[in-house]
């Protein structure tokens, strides 16, 4: 199941509806007006990194950053 965003070509409201990815591009009811005639609109989102405090406190992480070469930065010892 995933989030998606839709905007209603009735009223132009704008909502949210959580149904699986098979079903993304189907029509959604409104919930404002009832009208089915909605599309899914390009959603913004964001994305949260750790911080360096984050990093020196997780190996996995310190392991990756360290880096070292090869063909995956050296986590597996390629590098």
């Amino acid at each position: 199941m995933a989030l998606y965003e839709y905007k209603c070509a009735g009223c132009e409201d704008h909502f949210d509806l959580m149904r699986p990815m098979s079903d993304a591009d189907e029509p959604a009811a409104c919930p404002e007006c009832g009208s089915i005639e909605s599309r899914r609109v390009i959603s913004n989102f964001a994305s949260i990194t750790p911080g360096a405090s984050a990093l020196s406190t997780n190996p996995v992480m310190d392991a990756r950053m360290a880096g070292g070469g090869g063909c995956c930065g050296g986590g597996c010892g390629c590098g």
